[in-house]
């Protein structure tokens, strides 16, 4: 195999094109580094497209299993020098391995009909946070994850690496339309919960239905009004503290497991009778 040298090698400029929302858009594709995430997307069966590794980079045993298994993948493989590595890599300390990973064409309709709960994004921007939040929803279990209004991409490499891998553990929809979200959720008898200050209630003295899709706005915003105004319930978590907000992945974390909290409740005293 020939090792690439040049940062300017045709497949150096592709990998690195992938962290532009127009590469990644002309591609198909999305960049994938570290292993921590590489092995996730392996044990669930991303689409690995193209493989790009660095011996010279590559320091650990786990590392070298997973540069393997992707060996193994049958995607195209490409050897690079550090020089060329660095030219695409997006971390600071690169571990030797990433890959170009097919895009999930998911769409709101591909979403679970029977999801019993739903964690959205609306109007979030900031890529650490919107990982944060796909991280949160994969954690607590839920069925789906969208990303609705004007949101960051889901597969920008800041969000990818937020995510800690769990990108790949639940469907996600972007580029969704508020107005079609919450007509998505009437039309799937689910319960729309905004997070918002206005008219709202504690989050722990309201009761969360069966099929609940929880909202949250913008770090730096909120949810907007309008968008709050639709909602079913409407519900806010009383901070006895000085600080003026929590972060929204903090937040959402918060609210999706009391959910799964009175769920669980609810379970263990139907199990008593």
């Amino acid at each position: 195999m020939c090792v690439i040298d040049s940062p300017h090698n045709q497949h150096v400029k592709r990998l690195r094109s992938l962290a532009t929302k127009k590469g990644r858009a002309q591609h198909g594709q999305f960049l994938v580094e570290g292993v921590r995430v590489l092995e996730e997307a392996l044990d669930r069966g991303a689409k690995v497209e193209s493989v790009a590794h660095c011996p010279d980079l590559i320091v650990t045993e786990r590392a070298r299993v997973v540069a393997g298994r992707l060996g193994q993948s049958g995607a195209e493989t490409f050897e690079m020098s550090e020089r060329a590595f660095r030219a695409f890599s997006q971390v600071e300390a690169p571990e030797g391995i990433a890959a170009a990973v097919a895009i999930p064409q998911t769409q709101l309709q591909d979403l679970p009909s029977e999801a019993s709960l739903v964690l959205a994004a609306v109007e979030v921007r900031d890529p650490g946070n919107m990982g944060a939040l796909l991280r949160t929803a994969a954690g607590a279990g839920a069925d789906a994850f969208i990303a609705a209004g004007s949101c960051v991409d889901l597969y920008e490499p800041k969000v990818v690496r937020a995510t800690a891998g769990s990108v790949f553990h639940i469907p996600a929809a972007q580029k969704v339309a508020v107005k079609a979200m919450l007509a998505w959720s009437r039309d799937s008898d689910m319960t729309t919960v905004a997070a918002c200050l206005e008219e709202a209630r504690p989050y722990a003295e309201v009761r969360y239905p069966a099929r609940t899709l929880v909202m949250m706005g913008s770090e730096a915003h909120g949810l907007d009004r309008d968008v709050a105004s639709q909602a079913d319930l409407k519900v806010r978590i009383p901070m006895p503290g000085r600080a003026e907000s929590l972060n929204v992945a903090v937040a959402a974390g918060i609210l999706v497991f009391e959910v799964l909290r009175q769920r669980q409740y609810e379970k263990d005293c139907e199990g008593e009778k």
